[in-house]
Formats: structure tokens, C-alpha cells, sequence
């Protein structure tokens, strides 16, 4: 009967086990990547028009209308992406604009985000005259070098998605409402694919760019810049490029989840450790100093793991692998609280302790952790 009852515990066990486990890589698998709801993805030209016929109208109903804008077709083209922290990082490629012969103010770009003004470089390198439309009008191709400082949502990782982008303002900042980024869609083959204004040699590093795309995102001021004529109160739908990566699961798996498991075979193999039976301790080296110094040990294991992963994100709340970390924290604390009072004689006889050999101990260890981990994800993700 007591045969039969442990070989259903551990069933049941490992029931409980593996349904945690597919739990976890089923919410994991269900994570997906939402854009800002004050982004609007412009794909075409058509898209194009209907999003600045809403803005148009947006901006008459708020008596924000301006003077007739000023197009100017922009074009990215992104040579390498390299992040220099968790909110800095490094661009280079080209940006080409095409100007209307009679555009009237400076010719060129900002960059909003741009930190570490030393280092940027912006640079002309080669002008011409273009058609649009069958207009002609004035290209001008800048090379550019810098580095952009965004706020990124981390609290996924290792399974996050980032939007990385540039946003251009026109470079006088007093005719904003006169003139208006749009995408060059003529420059490239296809913008409603996937990938496109990517040099395909790229190195990614330890993320995966799964989509670029033009967008305009509604930014309210509660400032007019100083101009007098300018309502304090103004809406502008500012100009981006967007690249979307996901960061490389089979990377973050093996830095990130590779070392926790094996600190929880070897916690599991420490709870395996513990016998009332003499010569089984004895062959096992059992004792409770042995296990509280292993506890301890494993503990600092966990600790100086935690303290890099938290280094990276350091203005950031917890993010989803920390509950990891805090989990296993919990985990070590029981497996030594377990060890000591499975040592003390006044509970020698107590059944819920000794039953098996410490045997419901041993079989509820993975439910529990694991268990433990799947409401961190469900909750997390």
C-alpha cells in the first residue's frame, strides 16, 4: 500500500511537472509585441494620405491649421545598429531628402534623441536633381553617425521586443506645422514587406530585426518653443523610422535559464541528500551542516548571477528572469529550513516530516518550483 502510494505521488509529480513546463513555453510562445497606440504604421502612399487627411482634420477641429505644408519625401537606409546600453544606441547609414525647388528654409534634418553630441556625425555627401511626382526637386544624401538614447520596456526579458527608431524634425524648428517628413516610398523596392532600408550584412548581435517600417506618432507640447504666434497647446504628428527586433531566444536561453537549471539539479540532488536512514546518510555524507553550507553556497550562486542581470537594466522594476532568481531564492531557503528540521529529534516522529524518508519533500520539490515559475510567466507575459 505505502509502494503503491509513493509510486502515485511521483506520477502525479511528474504530471504536475511537465504541465508547468508546456504552461511556460505555451505563454512564451504567446508573446507578442504591441506598438505605442499613439503610433500610426504607414505602409504606402495610401496609407500616407488617409493618415494626413486625419491629421488635417485633427488639426482644423483643434484650430491648429496651418499654411499649406511643404512635403519633403525621406528616405533611411540603417548600415548598423549597436546598442552602447541598456537606452543608447548606435546608428549609422544614409537619410536622403527630397526638396521642392522652392522650399524656403534650411535644408536638413534633427535628430531629437541625439546624445553624446561630440561623437555624432551628419554629413552631405551627395546632392542631385530628382523627379517627384514629375516635379523636379532637390535630393540631398547626408551619411550619418549617432547615437540615439530611447526608453525601452525590459520588464520581458529575456523574451522582449524592442522598437528602435529615429525621429526627424525638420531643422527649423519654427516652421514644424509648415513642413512635413513623409516616406520616400519611390526609393525602395517594397515597403510593405517585412524587412525593408536594412543593409543585409548587418551585424545583430544578439537580436533579431524582424521588422522595419515608417510611422508618424501624435506627440502633445505643452510649450511653443518661445514663438508668440504658437498656440502652448499643440499636437504634432512627428516623423519616424522604426526598426522591430526580438531578442534571440536560443542566446538567452543558454546565458540566462542553461545555469539557473543546473543550480536546481543541484539543489534537488542536496534535498536527495537527506535520510533518516543511517547508512544511507552515511553513504551520502548527509548531515545538517552539510546541507545548510551547500544552501549557502548555491545562495551566493544565485546572488552574483541576480546582481549582473539587474547591472543591465539599472533604471528599470523587476523584470521577468528576476522572478527566476526569486523563486530559487525561495526554493534554497525551504530545502534548508527542510534539511535542519528533518534533523531535530522532537519531530522524528512527525509524519508529514518523515514519512517515506522525507519523501514528500523529495516529490513535491519540481511542482512547486516549477509551478512557482509558470505563475511568474503567466503574470509577467
Amino acid at each position: 500500500m505505502r509502494r503503491a502510494t509513493a509510486q502515485s505521488l511521483i506520477a502525479l509529480s511528474i504530471l504536475l511537472s511537465v504541465l508547468a513546463v508546456l504552461t511556460i513555453v505555451w505563454t512564451w510562445s504567446q508573446t507578442t509585441h504591441n506598438l505605442p497606440d499613439n503610433m500610426h504604421t504607414i505602409v504606402d502612399a495610401t496609407a500616407l494620405e488617409r493618415h494626413i487627411a486625419k491629421d488635417v482634420a485633427t488639426a482644423a477641429k483643434g484650430a491648429q491649421a496651418s499654411a499649406a505644408r511643404y512635403r519633403v519625401p525621406t528616405g533611411v537606409f540603417v548600415q548598423s545598429v549597436a546598442f552602447v546600453s541598456s537606452t543608447d544606441v548606435n546608428l549609422t547609414g544614409y537619410i536622403w531628402q527630397k526638396f521642392p525647388k522652392d522650399f524656403p528654409f534650411t535644408r536638413n534634418f534633427d535628430i531629437p534623441e541625439e546624445v553624446a553630441s561630440e561623437e555624432t556625425v551628419i554629413e552631405e555627401r551627395y546632392h542631385d536633381e530628382v523627379l517627384v511626382g514629375g516635379v523636379p526637386h532637390d535630393l540631398v544624401g547626408s551619411y550619418f553617425d549617432v547615437t540615439v538614447r530611447q526608453s525601452f520596456n525590459y520588464v520581458r526579458y529575456p523574451l522582449d521586443h524592442l522598437t528602435i527608431w529615429l525621429r526627424l524634425w525638420p531643422a527649423n524648428v519654427d516652421h514644424r506645422d509648415t513642413v512635413q517628413f513623409v516616406p520616400d516610398f519611390d526609393s525602395y523596392s517594397d515597403t510593405r514587406g517585412d524587412v525593408f532600408g536594412l543593409d543585409g550584412d548587418l551585424v545583430q548581435g544578439e537580436w533579431s530585426i524582424e521588422r522595419t517600417f515608417f510611422s508618424y506618432a501624435t506627440i502633445p507640447y505643452d510649450t511653443n518653443f518661445g514663438l508668440n504666434e504658437k498656440d502652448k497647446d499643440v499636437v504634432h504628428s512627428e516623423f519616424f523610422f522604426n526598426l522591430s527586433a526580438e531578442r534571440k531566444f536560443i542566446n538567452a536561453f543558454i546565458i540566462n535559464l542553461v545555469p539557473l537549471l543546473v543550480i536546481s539539479l543541484l539543489l534537488f540532488s542536496t534535498l536527495m541528500t537527506i535520510s533518516g536512514n543511517r547508512d544511507q546518510a552515511e553513504r551520502f555524507g548527509f548531515n545538517t551542516t552539510g546541507v545548510l553550507g551547500t544552501c549557502s553556497g548555491l545562495f551566493f550562486l544565485v546572488l552574483l548571477s541576480h546582481i549582473q542581470v539587474r547591472s543591465l537594466f539599472p533604471g528599470s522594476g523587476l523584470v521577468y528572469i528576476e522572478y527566476f532568481y526569486l523563486t530559487l531564492y525561495g526554493m534554497i531557503l525551504l530545502v534548508a529550513l527542510n534539511g535542519y528540521l528533518f534533523s531535530l529529534k522532537r519531530l522524528e516522529h512527525n509524519g508529514a516530516l518523515h514519512w517515506g524518508d522525507n519523501f514528500v519533500a523529495k516529490v513535491s520539490f519540481w511542482p512547486i518550483l516549477l509551478w512557482a515559475l509558470a505563475f511568474s510567466t503567466m503574470y509577467m507575459l
